[in-house]
């Protein structure tokens, strides 16, 4: 296991303890009257619930409750996150030690969690107070003590079995800063995943405003323009942010201020919405101007005065731009008449009039624009040509209308980004037509862009890859991001079937080694895994690190993926290089359906890999009891040892599994 870096588990504790016991104390002061008579608590719930914690700490410190192991226990948290208190972990000690020594299992839970931070003795102590803490019921004390786990450690195990917590602990680091964390569990989650709403880890980084984890994913691939469900940046998200380093970051990098979400807001109207000066100063450098319309034709100017964002509308206003609508809504005031017109310190000053009118989602201005002589090749101060600009904030029409005019499909920007990079990373499919069908062949790209194929298959858009694989696209290429791992990655059935039928190859390995069909039987993905073997993919390869698909599975309990790949031949006597052999791997994991479906392939019970353990001695080790006894039935052998001399009943022994240790003993 990994533990985590000292001062996240300090801070993640402090919030944890502290948060149950006041809500412990402010919701049920009733039922905590027990030992120094019914009501002793009742000031302390009072000054809590009108959080008067100064007052609340003072009541905690003096008789008759400064020998009730329950205010104690209370007090203890007050210290530790500093709360009413001066924040004072000795302080919480010592009352954690008064509380636990009269039976308050939360405190004795307390200290065993401040001691898992340590190393040596404070370790050994720890497990003791876990143990106190489990003897009297405490749940998560018990729950930890059967895994063979104290409080705060980072269980590789567990969220290899359990994506969605491995997801949970993931965003949750991202969102606080903690590199430490992340580097621990990078394994589980990757940057390029989503959740329920199409968010990669790098928007969850922006809105919190959190550089150090948005430095972190961007350095390990992470999709910097990545658009969630509604067609949202993380620029956008840190555009909002409290801070501006996060958004300067991204700029840095490369995202694009251009791009619009589904109702055409871009990074400034999220900026003007929260009253974000600084970011909004950076957006404006950065070529986006408040009196840009969006969809509906409201402005970020308009947000601003609706939000009574008062920095940024004093900002906006001395360049010259006032809301044209009123807080509710209304219109107040007149736009500059016609579509193009510029007042003094107009923020769009030095835009030609074709990149404006593509900024504004305005055809209309964009016919005359081209009519008077303008440019379809435009070139806007951040260096966008029209056309891209049109592509980012969603107009079909203008890009046609620039098209028609000489527009060049295939001109890079300074950036050495192409506008048909910029509707496949958009998601705009019907452009990605247009560019298509207008000569542009489907592997272009520029000098910063991944093949547009790949980029599409990382976002999980089936219609765009369908597009680009009619026009001739590869399906694999040498040398770039590989398609269907991405696909792989994202659990897309879909996608996968789309790109297998199209010809992608099986046996492609990303940096690590693995295959696509390893990837999907690490995930459980049975859709794809089904596809893969159906493909003729190679079922018994190995990743860099000696990994095979079944081991994977067996480890991480899919025992339905395990079942397909023993249908389709692996040999089910394999080892991984430390020996354990694939009903060892289920045993270890706990994993009782997976060791069923191993049991009926008629593996040897009995085995010991390279330190001598055998199934039932790492199902034990697990506190794994239904896999044990399911071991035990089918006659595995209780009496074999380790090369530490253990059998399966000294270690349930050791680790404090008395009534596995019973059975094991009683036969």
């Amino acid at each position: 296991m990994a533990r985590l870096e000292p001062m996240s588990a300090r801070a993640g504790l402090a919030s944890f303890l502290c948060l149950i016991a006041l809500v412990q104390a402010a919701g049920a002061a009733t039922s905590t009257a027990r030992s120094t008579g019914a009501g002793s608590l009742q000031p302390v719930h009072d000054a809590l619930r009108t959080k008067q914690f100064p007052a609340a700490a003072t009541a905690l410190r003096a008789a008759p409750l400064a020998t009730d192991p329950r205010a104690q226990y209370l007090l203890g948290t007050m210290y530790l996150s500093g709360v009413g208190v001066a924040q004072d972990e000795a302080s919480a000690r010592i009352a954690f030690e008064q509380a636990a020594a009269q039976g308050e299992p939360r405190a004795a839970f307390a200290l065993a969690a401040l001691g898992a931070r340590g190393d040596g003795s404070d370790v050994i102590v720890a497990r003791r107070y876990l143990n106190q803490a489990a003897d009297a019921g405490h749940a998560e004390a018990l729950r930890l003590r059967a895994a063979g786990a104290l409080p705060l450690e980072v269980d590789l195990h567990g969220l290899a079995a359990d994506p969605a917590a491995g997801w949970s602990l993931f965003i949750d680091a991202i969102r606080r800063g903690d590199v430490a964390t992340l580097a621990a569990i990078e394994p589980f989650a990757s940057p390029q995943s989503t959740d329920a709403f199409g968010r990669t880890p790098l928007h969850h980084a922006a809105e919190a405003g959190q550089v150090a984890s948005a430095r972190w994913l961007l350095e390990r691939g992470a999709l910097v323009d990545a658009l969630d469900s509604q067609r949202i940046t993380p620029l956008m998200l840190a555009a909002g942010a409290s801070e501006p380093q996060a958004l300067a970051l991204l700029l840095e990098r490369g995202a694009r201020p251009m791009a619009a979400d589904a109702q055409g807001n871009n990074a400034l109207v999220y900026a003007a919405r929260r009253n974000r000066l600084a970011q909004a100063q950076m957006l404006v450098a950065a070529g986006l101007a408040p009196a840009s319309l969006n969809a509906a034709g409201w402005t970020a100017a308009d947000y601003a005065g609706i939000a009574e964002a008062d920095d940024v509308s004093r900002y906006f206003a001395g360049l010259g731009v006032a809301p044209s609508r009123g807080k509710r809504g209304a219109a107040s005031t007149t736009l500059p008449a016609g579509p193009l017109r510029r007042g003094p310190g107009d923020a769009y000053a030095g835009w030609p009039d074709v990149a404006l009118a593509a900024a504004r989602r305005n055809p209309a201005a964009l016919r005359v624009a081209l009519a008077a002589g303008g440019s379809p090749e435009a070139v806007a101060p951040s260096g966008q040509t029209a056309l891209e600009i049109a592509i980012a904030t969603g107009s079909v029409d203008n890009a046609r209308l620039l098209l028609a005019a000489g527009a060049s499909p295939t001109r890079a920007d300074r950036a050495g980004r192409t506008p048909l990079g910029e509707a496949v990373r958009s998601g705009q499919t019907e452009i990605v037509t247009l560019l298509l069908e207008g000569g542009v062949a489907a592997d272009a790209r520029g000098s910063a862009e991944s093949r547009p194929l790949a980029v599409a298959a990382a976002r999980g858009d089936v219609a765009t890859v369908t597009r680009l694989l009619a026009h001739g696209a590869a399906p694999e290429a040498t040398g770039s991001p590989s398609p269907l791992l991405a696909a792989i990655e994202r659990h897309d059935e879909s996608m996968v079937r789309v790109l297998l039928k199209a010809g992608a190859g099986v046996e492609v390995r990303d940096t690590a080694g693995r295959t696509p069909l390893l990837l999907a039987a690490c995930s459980g993905d049975t859709g794809s895994l089904t596809a893969l073997i159906a493909a003729r993919a190679k079922v018994d390869v190995a990743d860099a690190a000696g990994m095979t698909p079944a081991a994977c599975a067996a480890g991480r309990g899919h025992d339905e993926a395990l079942a397909l790949l023993l249908r389709a031949g692996v040999d089910s006597r394999q080892r991984n290089r430390a020996g354990d052999s694939l009903l060892m791997l289920g045993a270890r994991g706990g994993h009782t359906q997976t060791v069923r479906v191993l049991l009926g392939a008629g593996l040897e019970l009995n085995a010991q890999n390279a330190v001598g353990d055998t199934a039932l001695i790492l199902a034990t080790q697990a506190g794994a009891s239904d896999v044990a006894e399911m071991l035990l039935k089918a006659g595995a052998k209780r009496t074999l040892r380790n090369r530490d001399g253990q059998s399966a009943a000294d270690v349930a022994e050791a680790r404090g599994f008395d009534a596995l240790a019973a059975r094991l003993v009683a036969g």
